[in-house]
């Protein structure tokens, strides 16, 4: 085998690894052997091009190779089909563009040199080129969406795809129309090879451009969700607080009045006053503690308010401690998680059925966590491609449940759903840290 064909074989690789990558990144695999598949798959549907010449021409190409990756990539990796067709026609899209910046500048130096056009050797550097750029931006679109990737929406990936879709048409008809025309003269040629280039160069810039931006509004739309859980816990405590200095306010009224009843010999009365002060200060306790004063104040108001509704409580909790989960990301998780089950049940109560019952059970393990919370419901989720639909909108997951996902993801653990009569959320998480203490009510 010549040096020639062994380098064609690497860069082969290397190409298909580096797509391989990214993908498995944004998406997540399917299968095990995933990479052995992708890189099959890649090589039969463009060997099948190149010996039967299945398109003649550059879009009728990209329409071809689009379509069999878009199989290729349903085929082998997770995510929705709007996700998978944006990714798929970005990876060919780009590299397109980025043609459009280096092809006219070697054709301005191929004619300054007095050649007709661009040689062989100058189009692999060209193709060369474009990949790198390819990689660059990959490499950039995965570390601004990667954290966030359950925030990444279908409508975003709509956004995008539209955006270099429009951008790759246009450089298209550029450089169509700047090849179309022969007879250059050496002074003219850089004069319109150049702006040609910016042109191509403003549009690559124009994507990475909506990708920043995109990222930094998911940052914001998740800063504020946590912003206002924050506000939330905040008022919590407060009310907590003042629940608290009343209660020591009221400690020495309630003394002097036992004092002057054991002095009179009241007995009786003293021992029903104390039992009256018992049943008060147990309606003002905490149902659950859980060893996390953020998740007591931010759960026990919310179990009262359930209770209220007629909602039967059974809950065995242990949560992580803030060395391994941040007070944000915990409460987050559990109040989304109660709220979900909570507004489930009501909407029973609202629709004529019993309130029903919402169970919790944790287990603290070694080395994770698992958390399982079910709720009882009269009429069974719907469900599209494997996903739950939510409730609100027709929407595939609430924002509430996509708030869980993130959090899942933040921390490399594992969501699980099921539904029917039941519906039952279980996660888990890594833990590094010791066991907390356990709280349960019945």
């Amino acid at each position: 085998m010549s040096g020639a064909a062994v380098s064609s074989v690497i860069w082969r690789v290397t190409d298909i690894f580096m797509r391989y990558r990214f993908l498995k990144n944004m998406l997540g695999t399917k299968h095990r052997f995933a990479y052995v598949w992708y890189y099959l798959g890649s090589l039969f549907y463009g060997q099948l091009n190149v010996r039967f010449v299945l398109t003649g021409t550059s879009w009728g190409n990209l329409i071809y190779l689009c379509g069999c990756a878009f199989t290729l990539n349903m085929l082998l990796f997770h995510g929705s089909a709007v996700k998978k067709v944006f990714f798929t026609v970005w990876m060919y899209c780009a590299p397109e563009v980025a043609c459009g910046i280096f092809l006219p500048l070697f054709h301005g130096l191929a004619v300054t040199n007095g050649q007709s056009g661009v040689s062989d050797a100058a189009l692999e550097m060209i193709e060369l080129a474009a990949c790198l750029t390819l990689y660059a931006m990959m490499e950039l679109l995965s570390r601004n969406l990667h954290v966030l990737r359950q925030d990444f929406e279908d409508r975003d990936a709509l956004y995008l795809m539209f955006i270099i879709l429009f951008i790759c048409q246009s450089i298209a008809m550029l450089l169509n129309l700047y090849t179309g025309i022969d007879g250059w003269k050496q002074e003219n040629v850089f004069a319109v090879a150049i702006p040609c280039s910016l042109t191509a160069l403003f549009g690559e810039i124009l994507s990475v451009y909506c990708v920043v931006t995109l990222n930094r509004r998911l940052v914001e739309r998740l800063a504020k969700q946590q912003y206002q859980m924050l506000g939330k816990h905040l008022e919590i405590s407060k009310e907590q607080y003042c629940q608290i200095v009343k209660i020591r306010h009221d400690i020495k009224n309630h003394g002097l009045c036992l004092s002057k009843l054991l002095k009179d010999g009241n007995i009786e009365e003293a021992v029903h006053y104390l039992e009256q002060m018992k049943l008060r200060t147990e309606q003002g306790a905490p149902l659950i503690r859980t060893g996390s004063v953020f998740a007591d104040a931010l759960l026990n108001p919310k179990f009262r308010q359930a209770e209220e509704m007629g909602v039967e409580l059974s809950v065995r909790l242990t949560v992580p401690d803030e060395e391994t989960i941040a007070p944000v990301d915990l409460c987050c998780l559990l109040s989304n998680a109660f709220d979900n089950a909570a507004e489930a049940c009501q909407r029973s109560a609202q629709a004529g059925y019993p309130a029903g019952r919402i169970q919790i059970m944790s287990r603290m393990h070694t080395n994770y966590w698992v958390f399982e919370i079910s709720n009882s419901v009269h009429t069974p989720g719907c469900v599209r491609d494997g996903k739950f639909l939510s409730s609100k909108r027709g929407s595939v997951c609430g924002i509430g449940l996509q708030n869980i996902r993130a959090v899942v993801d933040r921390y490399g653990g594992v969501l699980d759903l099921q539904w029917g009569t039941q519906f039952t959320l279980s996660v888990m998480l890594p833990l590094t840290s010791k066991k907390p203490p356990s709280a349960s009510i019945e």
